[in-house]
């Protein structure tokens, strides 16, 4: 069984598809109702903290989870865009991003530690950012975004690190998706060549493809879509 988180994205709504396609149990998680385009499980919530997975963990009981998958993350707002300048920092900005891009992901995996397996192979996936690589910036800008993700990876790694003593087999991965053609980037996506936006689908097959073949011994590790591993 699979829990994909923000399902109601284009992204997550594509993963949630995919998996549910080719055969495996799926319980798509959203805070919107179920599009007429998705026929599993839907659980709608009122939001990702601990306090609203009541729904969650009793839809999962007595069952093994394969992987949880989420695709929760926000880069713009009615009320903000990604910061050009030092200039245009504002701290609504940057609280709301680090809450929803790094906060909420990690209180998911402590809402739902107990129910990862101990002794079989699972995954923990979260849609992460290339941008989030200190390692690789070279362009500056997007502060809060660039920020939010690179303590979304940091946070993932200090979790793997702990859980690796008590879930052997459990692989924690952040992966990054490639610009994909959803609301997340339509504002950035005039300038972008062809080939470089990618249908939902497609990154959603591809996202797929990582994620089968993790191994434990990466579990903390940062992927690009292709299954190259990005420096942090």
């Amino acid at each position: 069984m699979y829990l994909i988180f923000g399902a109601s994205g284009g992204l997550g709504l594509a993963l949630a598809q995919h998996a549910s396609a080719r055969g495996d149990t799926v319980v798509a998680v959203s805070r919107s109702g179920r599009p007429e385009a998705f026929t599993g499980e839907w659980i709608q919530v009122q939001g990702y903290e601990p306090e609203h997975m009541q729904p969650v963990l009793q839809a999962i009981e007595g069952q093994t989870l394969t992987g949880v998958i989420s695709a929760l993350g926000i880069l713009h707002t009615n009320n903000f865009m990604p910061e050009k300048r030092i200039e245009d920092l504002s701290a609504e900005a940057l609280e709301q991003t680090y809450y929803v891009n790094a906060v909420l992901p990690m209180l998911l995996l402590q809402a739902l530690k107990s129910k990862l397996p101990t002794n079989s192979p699972c995954v923990w996936v979260q849609l992460s950012a290339k941008v989030g690589s200190i390692t690789d910036n070279y362009l500056g800008g997007w502060y809060s975004y660039r920020a939010s993700k690179a303590a979304l990876n940091m946070l993932l790694k200090t979790a793997a690190i702990e859980l690796k003593r008590t879930h052997k087999q459990l692989t924690i991965a952040a992966i990054h998706p490639g610009t994909t053609d959803t609301e997340l980037s339509k504002p950035f996506q005039r300038r972008l060549p062809a080939d470089k936006l990618y249908t939902p689908e497609l990154s959603a097959e591809r996202i797929w493809q990582v994620i089968e073949n993790l191994e434990p011994e990466q579990s903390g590790q940062l992927f690009h879509w292709d299954g190259k591993q990005l420096p942090y």
